[in-house]
């Protein structure tokens, strides 16, 4: 178990709606000691090139370095995670989306990478399917990934109060590479693979 101040996460937000949901992680994840970023688009650089250096901001050699993506931001999140060392890779509620607009262009061609490279990412990686994430995605996702996997069909609170629910888990997986089996609906809901 690492302590918090030996500890870097990456929380990247679906870039297509800017619900802006793990901002609230960052920041209790700032109050644990972890170097947290919830990462914010702002168009001055190509997107990918704005998320490698926000995550290198965050990462330190020697530290447990996390990524987390919700939504659209999953692509990208496995992105970095397949081209920059990660240790922990956290997908909530990965989905299908269309491309539109400019940042949606540049989502799909992270997107082609990201599934493309999906071999690569080695993290310890933990898929938090929503009530709406496409099973066949979910799948093909655990199946693709370098890591060990694992599979999570959360309690009916994660999604009723989320916030604190999502919080206390980022930070646990960040700094154990588990997820709260409280939070699970049953124990053997938590489906390991790989």
């Amino acid at each position: 178990m690492a302590p918090a101040r030996d500890m870097g996460c990456l929380l990247i937000d679906d870039l297509l709606y800017d619900i802006r949901a793990l901002d609230a992680a960052a920041q209790a994840l700032r109050a644990q000691g972890v170097r947290a970023e919830a990462f914010c688009y702002d168009g001055a650089r190509t997107l990918y090139d704005a998320l490698q250096r926000a995550y290198q901001r965050v990462r330190r050699d020697g530290a447990v370095n996390g990524i987390v993506g919700q939504g659209a931001g999953c692509d990208c999140a496995l992105a970095l995670s397949c081209q920059l060392p990660s240790d922990r890779l956290m997908l909530i509620e990965p989905m299908r989306w269309r491309d539109d607009g400019p940042v949606g262009r540049q989502l799909k061609r992270i997107r082609a990478f990201a599934r493309q490279n999906a071999a690569f990412c080695v993290a310890d990686a933990l898929i938090v399917p929503g009530p709406h994430t496409d099973d066949g995605l979910v799948r093909r996702l655990a199946r693709d990934l370098g890591g060990a996997v694992t599979l999570l069909r959360p309690a009916e609170e994660m999604w009723s109060i989320r916030k604190e629910v999502l919080n206390l888990g980022i930070f646990q997986f960040l700094r154990d590479g588990v997820w709260p089996k409280s939070l699970a609906e049953k124990s053997e809901m938590c489906i390991i693979y790989g």
